[in-house]
Parts: structure tokens; C-alpha cells; sequence
């Protein structure tokens, strides 16, 4: 584990968070929090890399399988996202229908992460919404062993990129204004370069992790990553909407991640820092139990009429929102993991728990 890069998905978390608090306030409602969006081009960036970071030597050398892989990943993606389904569709007022039919279409399409194929918001933004970019991490699981052989010879992984990405900047210049959001932020195969800029990261990492850099050095790389990241999203208003939803941020959100990956400077030690590792380890339950819960809140503020200050409603919703997360990652997602590990190895095993499973 990195843990630098843990406490980063905490930060990147909280600004998906602020990216929606305009449902509570209009003060949101501007691009220094609505722009916090990118912080889900830094998970499918992230993906990529931590992907590759503990599974390509394990995928490449055959000490561990393709099924073994998959179930950890199902056991990590799905118990969450099935038990937050349910609780949004219990609550209801999270899905537009025409009828019950209608309505289980939607429910199947949530419950098997396949929503995000379907280019119309009332199905990728249907009963939990942030649950849209779990259908672009489980194409990410699904074809990250078939990309071993690319994987092994970076050159080829590159080239690979850099046709996908040609053919993204493409055809995000010929999409109606209408149809990107369908089309190019939540489509898991136009996210699919994401994936694959994280991939292409951790073989610069494994290039540079043993060089000599400085403490000073370190420093310097990762003040001037935040800064250019900084940049990059400040002057965001000025790029059309379709290129930041992904390649824009390419670049800068690369920077970040490399940078503190190395673990060479100051602010990396900051980010060792116990509690903010805690928060990173969280963050999966955070993000999809952020959205709902606000939602909650401006329904129940609605229809008892009471009028609560943004300064005091906020804040109070982040702490509950985190507390319930803490109980989600300790109380359920961990042991819920633990389980489906063992139950599906079992199955596929026909033996008793294979301990290597829990890793």
C-alpha cells in the first residue's frame, strides 16, 4: 500500500462532495466546487495504477489467476454498491419511471452496473447516482489481464494510448453539446483511457521509485505538481466541458499521483499522516454515501419547512456522512470482502478457505 496515495482519495473524495453540495446551497453552485468532478478522472487514473502496481507482476509471473482477481475485485466493488442500491430504491425519489416495468428495467440495469451503457441521464444517473462510475471500474477489472501482454512492453502500451486517446479528442470535438455527458463522462468505454493513463503511470513509477531524489528535490516536484494541477483546474472554465471530463486533467492529475507516489518530499509526509489514511480507506464508502444522504437531507428540509444555514447544514452532513462511513468500511465492507472471497474461492477451489484470498 501507498499510503500517500490513500490519503489522496480522501482529498479527491471531498471534492467530489463539494461538487454536489449545490443540491443544499446555491453557494456551491459555482466552478471552484462544481469542477470538483475531476476527483473521478483521479479515481479511474488512480485505478489504473494501483491496479498495476499489485497485480501485473502477479498476472505476469502466474502466481496469481484471472478468477482469483476478478473475485477480489467483486468482492470489493459489489456488496457496497448492492446494499446502497437498496437503500436508495427503499427511500425512493432517486429514479424517474413510467411504470413498474420501467422501474425494474432501471433497478437491473443499477444492480448489474450496466446503467452507464445507456447514454440517457434518468439510467446513469438513476437511484445512487455516483454508482455510474463502478460500470467504468468493472470494464477496468475486466480487461486489466488481457492487457498484460501490452503491459509488459510499455512502448506498446503507450502506442495503445495514444490511439485511444486520438480517437477521443476526436470524437469529443464532433459530439453535440447535448450528448457529452451521456457520451464521454460517464460511457465506460470512452472512459477506458483513464484506466489506461494510470497503467502507463506505474510503469514511470517503476522507473523512477529507486533513483536518487532529494528530500529537497522531492519537495519541489510535488509543490510544482500542486501547482500545476492548481492551474489546470482554475483556468478550466476556459476549456469546453467535453475535453475536462477527462483528457484535460490527464496530465496534471498524472503529475499528482506520480509525484506523491515517490514519496520523496515534504507534503508526503504530511499525507503518512494516520488519520488521513483512515479517511482514504473510507473514501469508497464515502463516495457512495455522500450523495444520497444529501439528498435525504434537502427532501426532509423541503417538507418540514425549516430553513438551515449551508454553514451549519454542510458541516454537520460531513460528519455524519463520515461516521457512516467508518461504520460502513469497518462493519460491512470489510468483513462483507472477506466473505464473497471466501465463498467464491471455495466455490471455484473446492477446498477450504485459500488463505492467499484475504490479501
Amino acid at each position: 500500500m501507498i499510503n500517500t496515495l490513500t490519503s489522496l482519495r480522501l482529498i479527491f473524495a471531498l471534492m467530489v462532495f463539494g461538487a454536489h453540495c449545490y443540491v443544499i446551497a446555491p453557494f456551491f453552485d459555482v466552478h471552484f466546487f462544481k469542477e470538483g468532478f475531476v476527483g473521478v478522472s483521479f479515481f479511474f487514473v488512480l485505478s489504473g495504477f494501483i491496479i498495476a502496481y499489485n497485480y501485473q507482476e502477479q498476472l505476469t509471473e502466474h502466481t496469481t489467476t484471472k478468477r482469483k482477481f476478478w473475485i477480489a475485485r467483486i468482492a470489493r466493488v459489489y456488496p457496497l454498491h448492492w446494499l446502497t442500491l437498496l437503500l436508495a430504491a427503499l427511500l425512493g425519489g432517486y429514479v424517474v419511471y413510467t411504470g413498474t416495468a420501467d422501474w425494474c428495467r432501471h433497478f437491473l440495469a443499477s444492480l448489474t452496473l450496466t446503467q452507464a451503457y445507456i447514454p440517457r441521464p434518468d439510467y446513469f444517473f438513476s437511484f445512487n447516482s455516483p454508482s455510474w462510475s463502478l460500470c467504468c471500474e468493472q470494464l477496468f477489472y475486466f480487461c486489466f489481464p488481457f492487457l498484460i501482454p501490452l503491459a509488459r512492453n510499455s512502448k506498446r502500451l503507450f502506442l495503445f494510448f495514444l490511439f485511444c486517446a486520438l480517437l477521443v479528442v476526436i470524437g469529443m470535438h464532433f459530439t453535440p453539446e447535448e450528448d457529452i455527458k451521456g457520451y464521454w463522462y460517464v460511457n465506460p468505454i470512452t472512459r477506458f483511457p483513464d484506466f489506461i493513463v494510470g497503467m502507463l503511470l506505474f510503469q514511470v513509477y517503476r522507473y523512477l521509485k529507486d533513483r536518487e531524489i532529494s528530500y529537497r528535490q522531492g519537495t519541489i516536484i510535488e509543490v510544482l505538481s500542486i501547482a500545476i494541477f492548481a492551474g489546470f483546474y482554475l483556468y478550466a472554465t476556459e476549456i469546453p466541458k467535453v475535453y475536462r471530463y477527462s483528457c484535460y486533467y490527464w496530465l496534471p492529475v498524472s503529475l499528482i499521483l506520480l509525484s506523491f507516489a515517490l514519496q520523496k518530499g515534504s507534503l508526503s509526509r504530511l499525507l503518512n499522516n494516520r488519520y488521513l489514511i483512515i479517511g482514504g480507506e473510507i473514501s469508497y464508502s464515502f463516495y457512495l454515501i455522500h450523495l444520497f444522504v444529501s439528498l435525504t437531507y434537502v427532501e426532509w428540509q423541503k417538507q418540514s419547512g425549516w430553513q438551515i444555514s449551508w454553514m451549519v447544514s454542510v458541516p454537520v452532513l460531513l460528519g455524519i456522512i463520515l461516521l457512516l462511513s467508518l461504520l460502513s468500511y469497518y462493519r460491512f465492507e470489510k468483513p462483507m470482502n472477506k466473505l464473497i472471497k471466501r465463498i467464491l474461492n471455495n466455490e471455484s477451489n473446492g477446498t477450504t478457505f485459500i488463505e492467499s484470498a484475504s490479501h
